[in-house]
């Protein structure tokens, strides 16, 4: 797991002025919304005595903790406490921590890590989001799994026609072809080339049948966004796939997912694109679960020229690594991806800019 990135933990309409609990990266946290609508994240625990504050209550912009009725500002700074006379001095000590928080897409942002602001890496672009040409559904889902191998889920092409035999049901060309992957200092991407997958679902009434081929830009930006971008060839059709994996702990990842197409605008529709993106969830699921070891490793396991993409994510894990961004027990071993791919050199088709 990975320090210093804003991490999507809670869709903004969740947070209201009840107090609302999230976990990251194995350490609780707090969200609320302030009398001005502006959202406080906090850490989840009482300087007192330790009690959750997420079980007590928003007093304007204050949050009251539920088990001695201290009464903390947004900055995390103690005012009250009931049970001394007044008059008595508040201990300087008396504050608990806060974070920078951020609203985008929908989704509220954390910020999590010791860098200023100036130096942190940017939350990953959404621009289609609130464009009228697109309809939004979002969605959520749990995997008894490490973020990163969910991450690299959304990275693989080479899967589906065994995994997601829905859609794909061509185990016998299952080649995937050459594709080049651009990486930029906080995402690795690629655009890769298939034939058509089969309609399923509405799309049997609105995609004709023969297609030369279909397209999808796969996107992961650091450390657990995936973004699929699909281009069915035809008539513009499109669709988007934004999810935050976030990382609960070591062992459970949080998924909280946007879709947006550009078409079937109507509402009655929704149920189409919901089932697509939870039926493929539960096929995924399964496989992804009962990979060992549970997180990607920096060294040790064959990768291909089709696994291009997931190398170049990697290295942008072993970069942060190195920085000693890492959070955890995740990456305690020595970082050696130079040879990750079984003989000594990078899969063909990558390239860092």
């Amino acid at each position: 797991m990975l320090k210093n990135f804003w991490y999507a933990v809670e869709f903004s309409a969740a947070v209201t002025s009840a107090p609302q609990p999230v976990k990251l990266m194995g350490e609780n946290y707090v969200l609320y919304r302030g009398h001005h609508g502006q959202v406080v994240a906090m850490a989840d625990r009482c300087i007192h005595r330790g009690a959750a504050l997420s079980g007590g209550w928003v007093e304007g912009d204050c949050l009251r903790c539920p088990y001695h009725g201290w009464r903390y500002e947004a900055d995390g700074t103690c005012v009250q406490i009931p049970a001394d006379q007044a008059g008595t001095p508040i201990p300087k000590r008396a504050r608990v921590d806060t974070f920078p928080v951020e609203e985008h897409y929908g989704m509220v942002w954390m910020f999590v890590g010791d860098l200023p602001a100036e130096q942190r890496p940017p939350i990953p672009s959404l621009p289609e989001y609130g464009d009228p040409k697109w309809r939004v559904i979002t969605g959520e889902y749990t995997w008894n799994a490490h973020y990163t191998r969910v991450v690299e889920s959304g990275l693989d092409t080479a899967h589906a026609p065994f995994v997601h035999s829905v859609f794909f049901n061509l185990r016998d060309e299952a080649e995937v072809p050459p594709y080049e992957v651009q990486v930029d200092d906080w995402s690795a991407r690629a655009r890769t080339l298939s034939k058509p997958p089969k309609r399923a679902g509405l799309l049997k009434l609105i995609v004709k049948r023969d297609r030369p081929f279909s397209s999808a830009t796969l996107t992961a930006h650091l450390p657990n966004i995936n973004r699929i971008h699909l281009d069915f060839n035809f008539r513009g059709y499109q669709y988007i796939y934004f999810a935050s994996n976030i990382p609960v702990d070591e062992n459970t990842t949080l998924t909280k997912w946007i879709g947006l197409r550009n078409f079937l605008p109507q509402a009655w529709a929704d149920w189409n694109s919901r089932k697509n993106t939870n039926d493929t969830y539960r096929e995924d699921k399964a496989v992804i679960e009962s990979q060992v070891p549970r997180v990607v490793p920096l060294t040790g396991e064959i990768l291909l020229a089709s696994d291009s993409l997931q190398l170049a994510y990697r290295k942008l894990i072993r970069q942060c690594v190195e920085r000693g961004w890492a959070v955890g027990n995740d990456y305690g071993m020595p970082i050696n991806l130079d040879s990750a791919n079984g003989n000594g050199k990078a899969p063909v088709g990558v390239t860092v800019s």
